[in-house]
């Protein structure tokens, strides 16, 4: 049985998904700006990640023991034709960071956008130096280059990886 299930964001996530937001921490990892996110801006985000996309798939992650929602994960900039998108995870919740929980959701992830959306290669954007570059090695992504000084954190520029798998990558 797998640790974590992914199902589709609903409104009751409102309260968990505001205090993520609103996480300064986790912007530092991630390595995007942090802005202050009022009730009505995570309202009208998540109303917004709670419908039909093309372009976009939303999703939470959640325990399966206890169906606690710990974090979300993402494909966006779906590409239909090249058959290509980018994946974002997040484990809001701090205690449930590095238990595993980031390999199983995505491992569910890349089966569902292989396998029943047909997509031929996903990639993702990680800040050097993010412990996660490790997580997503294991899944199977690798190093395809280098955005040099793409992100201003914590007063200075750092660069960022871009790495990817493709679904014949382990065939």
């Amino acid at each position: 049985m797998e640790p974590v299930y992914l199902r589709a964001l609903e409104s009751d996530d409102l309260e968990r998904t505001h205090k993520w937001h609103n996480d300064h921490r986790m912007y530092n990892i991630m390595g995007g700006t942090f802005h202050y996110v009022s009730r009505a801006t995570e309202e009208e985000w998540l109303r917004k990640k709670q419908a039909y996309s093309p372009q976009e798939v939303s999703l939470a992650i959640c325990l399966t023991e206890t169906s606690q929602h710990i974090g979300n994960i993402y494909l966006r900039a779906i590409d239909w034709i090249a058959r290509h998108a980018e994946l974002q995870i997040w484990i809001g919740e701090p205690d449930q960071r590095s238990r595993g929980y980031g390999y199983a959701a995505i491992s569910l992830f890349l089966k569902y956008a292989f396998d029943t959306l047909g997509l031929r290669r996903i990639y993702l954007y990680v800040l050097e130096g993010n412990p996660s570059i490790r997580l997503y090695e294991k899944c199977g992504f690798i190093v395809e280059g280098k955005l040099r000084k793409h992100a201003f954190i914590g007063g200075e520029f750092k660069d960022f990886f871009i790495m990817g798998l493709c679904v014949d990558d382990n065939a």
